[in-house]
């Protein structure tokens, strides 16, 4: 089944501290939907964000805009 997985549920799949979910869910780097002040997160986006993945879970940076 494809169920959404809560911030808390999708932090502890990830590896990352539930404050570190929410300030990658604010900065736009995971997609959610919000309820109120809850996060639902699909399976499909936690395994996309899996396969970003580096070293110790960090995601990798933005490339620079080159200003022109």
């Amino acid at each position: 089944m494809n169920e959404p997985l809560t911030a808390e549920q999708a932090a502890e799949e990830l590896g990352y501290t539930l404050n570190h979910l929410y300030r990658l869910l604010r900065g736009g780097k995971i997609q959610a939907r919000r309820f109120g002040q809850a996060y639902l997160i699909d399976r499909q986006e936690v395994e996309r964000i899996k396969a970003l993945q580096g070293p110790k879970g960090r995601l990798p940076r933005a490339p620079k805009q080159r200003k022109g």
